[in-house]
């Protein structure tokens, strides 16, 4: 019997013992809501006014994103869960085979949360595809507390944008063996994208991805299955648009020398 690494994994991320508690806070609070308006109407306690209109708010603010937390299949897989089936999302990684990620001779990598199969990462219990990630970067983190986790920031061609904590703060060589091995070996632009431009290159990816998707006359999920399966051999044309995008001059001069 095979293994069902996707749900496998969700489990070991405990989202589904996640969702039952949010789901038990929030009925727990229409049950404090009720109770309130039970004191008011019997009692005439109208001290629970304060207390009805609290968690009215409450309850209606955190509605829609529990709601959408609770009903989105297999966490572990983001944006690809908003496009595809539980079942069609655990068809995509039937096959795959996840190892440790080693690195190479000159940029050893050695980080338990780092997995990596023939088309996918697996960074931290999160799944994300190597053919679809046109650019990527693991960053140095630093925080005030001293509880720095270093993430690694993510386009997909679609043009989303994904930001996957590590779960560890990483050394400055583990960062640069990753960045490095993510042109080299899998052709994902490692470059450093700063908040003011996720916007534009989001813009011009989503772009790029509709007027392919058009040429090829393919439904949004068709032109994700094509780009899954495609290779790197399509990021080239998704980098041409993006403009003055230069690949950074230290991987370009390593790769050659390759």
């Amino acid at each position: 019997m095979k293994t069902n690494i996707v749900k496998m994994t969700e489990w070991k991320n405990l989202y589904p013992i996640k969702k039952i508690i949010l789901l038990s806070v929030w009925l727990f609070g229409v049950l404090i809501l009720y109770a309130s308006f039970a004191a008011l109407i019997k009692d005439h306690d109208f001290r629970t006014i304060f207390i009805i209109i609290l968690d009215s708010v409450g309850l209606v603010k955190s509605f829609i994103p529990i709601k959408k937390y609770i009903l989105t299949s297999y966490h572990c897989m983001p944006v690809l869960n908003q496009i595809f089936t539980k079942k069609e999302l655990e068809k995509l990684l039937e096959n795959e085979v996840f190892q440790k990620m080693t690195g190479s001779t000159e940029n050893p990598l050695n980080r338990p949360e780092l997995l990596e199969s023939e088309n996918w990462f697996c960074i931290h219990g999160k799944f994300i595809s190597k053919n679809m990630a046109v650019i990527g970067k693991a960053w140095v983190a630093a925080s005030l507390n001293n509880r720095d986790i270093t993430p690694v920031k993510i386009f997909y061609m679609t043009g989303e944008f994904l930001k996957v904590k590590t779960g560890h703060s990483w050394n400055v060589s583990t960062i640069q063996a990753f960045n490095y091995l993510l042109w080299n070996e899998y052709k994902i632009i490692p470059a450093k994208v700063f908040s003011k431009d996720y916007e534009q290159i989001s813009t011009i990816l989503k772009s790029t991805f509709r007027k392919m998707k058009e040429e090829k006359n393919l439904c949004e999920k068709e032109m994700i299955r094509y780009l899954l399966e495609s290779g790197t051999e399509v990021k080239a044309l998704f980098w041409n648009e993006i403009p003055g995008f230069k690949m950074p001059n230290k991987y370009c001069s390593r790769m050659e020398k390759k």
